[in-house]
């Protein structure tokens, strides 16, 4: 994975951690597009200079919220040692969509971020460190990784664009004859997220038990 450890200053974690919750809260109110440093600064009650103080840019300050955001993730991951690594697999997709649609804007935050800081890498030391200790081989532990993350990351970002209309409109889009099989099925499962996520990752982690039966 990349990693950019620049950007953040060093101005004191819990001051940056402080701005960056402020920023998530913007987001949460706003969506991601109404987030600007000056609004944030506004909010907080302080100069502008104070913000770029701590974060070189904007980018900087996304790096923080993803790092925020993922840093309740690890609570959420914990199983038994004993278990096997599909269900501690299973039990790490859960906690990280479930932490995801916590933060409106989640997946768009977090999805291409690699800040290379503590909570980032306690994540892929739990979830890769644990596929190699399973026996998938360092490159084919990273693979087996990020295709699980990145799973959770396209589902909860479906998930978070749906507007609530989409059944409707796929069900008008689909009359007449132009798509006579794609009329016939149960269109309202397309946005059944709950149902949808869990049959994804059911296929995501048989897949990788093939995979691993076939490295070793």
């Amino acid at each position: 994975m990349q990693t950019r450890a620049k950007g953040k200053r060093t101005d004191g974690p819990a001051r940056a951690e402080t701005v960056a919750r402020a920023a998530l809260a913007l987001v949460d109110s706003g969506g991601l597009e109404s987030l600007t440093m000056r609004r944030l600064a506004t909010s907080l009650d302080v100069q502008l200079p104070t913000i770029y103080r701590l974060f070189d840019g904007k980018q900087a300050l996304l790096d923080a919220m993803a790092e925020t955001i993922l840093s309740g993730v690890p609570a959420e991951i914990a199983v038994d040692e004993d278990a096997g690594w599909a269900k501690r697999v299973t039990a790490f997709a859960h906690g990280l969509r479930k932490t995801l649609l916590t933060q409106r804007d989640g997946a768009r935050i977090v999805g291409g971020n690699y800040a290379a800081q503590q909570h980032t890498h306690t994540l892929a030391e739990t979830l890769l460190g644990g596929l190699h200790d399973a026996g998938f081989p360092a490159e084919s532990a990273i693979w087996a990784g990020t295709t699980v993350f990145c799973y959770v990351l396209g589902e909860v970002l479906e998930q978070q664009g749906a507007t609530g209309n989409e059944v409707e409109v796929l069900a008008n889009s689909l009359r007449g004859n132009d798509f006579p099989r794609l009329a016939k099925m149960p269109v309202e499962q397309f946005v059944a997220f709950d149902a949808r996520f869990e049959f994804g990752l059911h296929v995501v982690v048989s897949g990788l038990r093939t995979a691993l039966a076939e490295l070793t």
